[in-house]
């Protein structure tokens, strides 16, 4: 009976799974992302918010917002870090170094207070306690730290806040007041002419700004650049202040999609980024746990411009994929994409050193060729490679020749050799295009010696995967766009019978003795889903989900 019940039991969770799995699976992922705006290098002494119909200010924690303050639509707020600051006559504060010596005149403020009596039972109350004491000259705050007080006073050093408790004490007639000494974890809560709001500190609760309920759409202005969503204002020695920018995952693809690729692309170009953006997202939630957010908001991670950076094409193509990733045996795949690939994608091995099962080199054979840097050429004297290699802790002498030693079955260098008077040095993958900032890693280098004619180098990617060294110049190939006649210069991809075939060229053009051309293809590292090639997989009539499975071998999309 026991076994019997055992084997119902699994039957109906295979049905389960068949029948609702893939909702129950997908409820499973997190709904929110935290985006760091301001962090580490980028972050801030004071931040500004503001929103059309109003916002409020208060405390998070276990899952739960409390309101401490409310401001109207139209006034603005500003939450600094309690430290050194020098206020102007208009009002604007500025953070200063008081090691360093005051910036301007101004009325300097500072992270020493004084509290005023005991501790009171709620905001309100402080407030009202605060106001009391203004009406009498004393420019009172309620302040929160294990508990609610009233404070007074911004003081730049102990002896001041001192000498200012003695004198409170004798015009308040009074003893209960205590000096509060600087904290590096507390916020100060201000409206735009400076005037303190709050001071806020707590080790169990986060200081959090959102827009009303009554906003429409439900967005922020944060330092004059709108996001939807709510913001958390944190402190940590080696990022202060930190603003995190907290949304729902899907609004927070909104502002990255069109960074990434124009919102003018087709749709299912657009979809294809979407899922792809979605699911980096995915992998990389908890990236910056020891600031307290996910990702940043640059290409660090991905570029994401909040609400001022949407787009209405860009919004379908996230809304029409809505939770749909990338997934290869069961687990999140690594998406990458790149701008453009001159014909062939590349193999992470060859880029990263890694061998990936979903990241191989495929043919890209749908790219218009006349985005931008699709054809490059940069050229460099002798002199000038040995100052970047100087430059890079690499001293070789005068530069002598420099060769390709080898390259990936799509035509890309990954041997690049430096000979010089002193030596030699070999760079590997992608670290020649990164020394010499080259827009991609699928080049040919044409050098002179005299009068004498460069050299030109092709190779080609058979439809076996096999490379093949050809001399080209002259010779009649099918393209993606027609029948072609090879000139003595250029690359470019090349369709044939038996399928896509890259060719990488170099230039038959006279180049000077000791000058270097490097003429090559694409713009970015190669590895995964060109967006040019996207595009034109679209306008060929392809879906998103094929596109994306062309470019990533053996992934589903769930």
């Amino acid at each position: 009976m026991k076994r019997r019940s055992l084997m119902f039991l699994i039957v109906l969770m295979a049905v389960f799974l068949v029948l609702g799995g893939n909702n129950a699976l997908a409820s499973s992922w997190p709904e929110t992302v935290r985006i760091g705006l301001y962090y580490g290098g980028s972050s801030v002494a004071s931040v500004s918010f503001s929103s059309k119909s109003g916002l409020e200010v208060g405390s998070f924690s276990s899952n739960s917002f409390d309101t401490i303050l409310t401001m109207q639509g139209g006034s603005s707020v500003i939450i600094r870090k309690d430290a050194f600051f020098i206020k102007s006559p208009s009002g604007i504060t500025s953070a200063y170094d008081p090691s360093e010596g005051k910036p301007f005149e101004g009325e300097t403020l500072g992270p020493y207070h004084i509290q005023i009596g005991d501790s009171i039972r709620d905001y309100d109350e402080a407030r009202d306690m605060a106001d009391a004491l203004l009406s009498n000259g004393i420019i009172a705050y309620p302040a929160f730290e294990n508990g609610w007080y009233v404070w007074t006073g911004f003081y730049a050093d102990s002896e001041t806040a001192s000498q200012e408790l003695v004198d409170l004490a004798d015009k308040l007639g009074t003893s209960n007041l205590k000096l509060v000494s600087p904290s590096s974890a507390r916020l100060v809560v201000q409206n735009s002419h400076a005037d303190p709001l709050l001071v806020f500190s707590d080790g169990q609760s986060r200081l959090r700004v959102l827009p009303l309920k009554a906003n429409n759409p439900y967005v922020l202005s944060v330092n004059g650049r709108q996001y939807r969503g709510e913001f958390e204002i944190r402190r940590y020695p080696d990022s202060d202040l930190t603003v995190i920018n907290i949304l729902d995952i899907e609004e927070y693809l909104y502002g990255v999609v069109p960074q990434e690729l124009e919102a003018t692309a087709p749709l299912e170009a657009l979809k294809a980024q979407a899922v792809a953006a979605r699911t980096y997202a995915y992998r990389n939630i908890g990236k910056y746990s020891k600031w307290g957010f996910d990702m940043v908001n640059s290409a660090s991670d991905q570029v994401y411009a909040g609400y001022d950076g949407e787009k209405a094409a860009t919004n379908t193509a996230v809304d029409q994929t809505k939770g749909k990733k990338a997934l290869y045996n069961g687990s999140l795949a690594s998406l990458f994409y790149f701008s453009s690939s001159g014909g062939m994608t590349e193999d992470n091995v060859n880029v990263w050193g890694t061998p990936i099962p979903y990241l191989k080199s495929v043919p890209d054979p749908f790219e218009s060729g006349d985005s931008y840097n699709y054809s490059w050429s940069r050229t460099f004297t002798a002199e000038e490679l040995k100052q970047i290699l100087f430059l890079s802790d690499v001293d070789i002498g005068d530069i002598l020749s420099v060769s390709i030693e080898e390259v990936s079955e799509a035509g890309r260098p990954i041997k690049l050799k430096f000979t010089g008077t002193k030596g030699q040095i070999t760079y590997y993958r992608q670290d020649g295009r990164s020394v010499l900032q080259l827009p991609s890693n699928f080049y040919t280098i044409n050098s002179g010696s005299g009068s004498s004619t460069g050299s030109y180098t092709s190779y080609v990617i058979t439809s076996s995967g096999g490379l093949k060294s050809v001399d080209l110049p002259g010779s009649t190939v099918v393209t993606a766009s027609g029948t072609k006649v090879l000139g003595g210069s250029g690359a470019f991809s090349a369709v044939g019978s038996g399928g896509v075939s890259i060719i990488s060229g170099g230039s038959s053009t006279q180049v000077k003795d000791g000058v270097y051309v490097f003429t090559g293809k694409g713009w970015g590292h190669g590895v995964g889903m060109s967006q040019e090639g996207a595009k034109g997989f679209a306008r060929q009539g392809y879906t998103y989900d094929q596109i994306l499975k062309h470019y990533f071998t053996g992934i589903t999309i769930e």
